[in-house]
């Protein structure tokens, strides 16, 4: 079975993506939750510190040299399809969140040839819930390589760390990609579909200039059923 996951972006963003054939991971400092951008962390040093005074000479504060590691990690993010049924591709928040509605697009990927790579990435589903997790670091983690234990330390946390949002953001419905080793993913053959809003806009005809019939192009649209009206998709002409 195939699984697809979706991410929203600008239509010049999504030239970039196209031409390049990658997609840049962002820095967490750049995210729109508050939770997110400042990362509630701590150290069990105790009242009598537990790191030694050439350590600290050497890192400087603990909770600053944390939060810097914890800075190196970038990450990509992607809507999955939801569990009602409903196809990532049709959010109607997402589209006009993160794709300005008409002005982008909704690029589908094949989730299994995206993960073809394994190496210098972290996956994952993003977990909601009204309690944010507290990161607690051990002052183990300063006796000797703090660059080295403090990585461990936050991977060993990534589902704390990386994978944890306030139920707030339940709505993006979330799957990440993280890494701290690579600035990029490659998306060679794993752009399964492009969604638009307007299928007579300027710019989708020069989508369709630039895809070249490589993948599918298709547009969303409403479709009403008795009193209610729905997001549809349908098959560019």
């Amino acid at each position: 079975m195939i699984m697809n996951i979706y991410h929203y972006t600008t239509f010049d963003t999504f030239i970039r993506i196209w031409l390049s054939e990658e997609l840049l991971l962002g820095e967490y400092k750049n995210m729109n939750d508050l939770y997110e951008r400042q990362k509630f962390c701590g150290i069990d040093i105790g009242p009598n510190s537990g790191i030694s005074k050439k350590i600290r000479k050497q890192i400087g504060d603990p909770i600053d040299f944390v939060f810097k590691q914890i800075a190196k990690f970038h990450q990509i993010s992607f809507c999955k399809d939801f569990k009602d049924g409903t196809k990532g591709c049709l959010s109607s928040m997402m589209w006009g969140q993160y794709a300005k509605n008409e002005k982008g697009v909704c690029i589908e990927f094949d989730k299994e040839k995206l993960l073809e790579w394994k190496n210098g990435y972290i996956p994952g589903d993003v977990n909601y819930d009204v309690n944010i997790p507290f990161i607690t670091i051990s002052s183990s983690c300063f006796a000797k390589e703090p660059d080295k234990e403090i990585r461990t330390a936050i991977i060993d946390n990534k589902d704390k760390v990386f994978f944890s949002k306030h139920k707030h953001w339940e709505y993006e419905n979330e799957f990440r990609i993280v890494s701290d080793s690579k600035s990029s993913i490659s998306i060679k053959k794993a752009i399964s579909c492009v969604y638009v809003q307007n299928p007579y806009s300027t710019d989708t005809k020069l989508l369709k200039k630039l895809i070249k019939n490589k993948v599918p192009i298709r547009y969303i649209d409403l479709v009403t059923d008795g009193d209610y009206v729905s997001l549809c998709i349908k098959n560019l002409e």
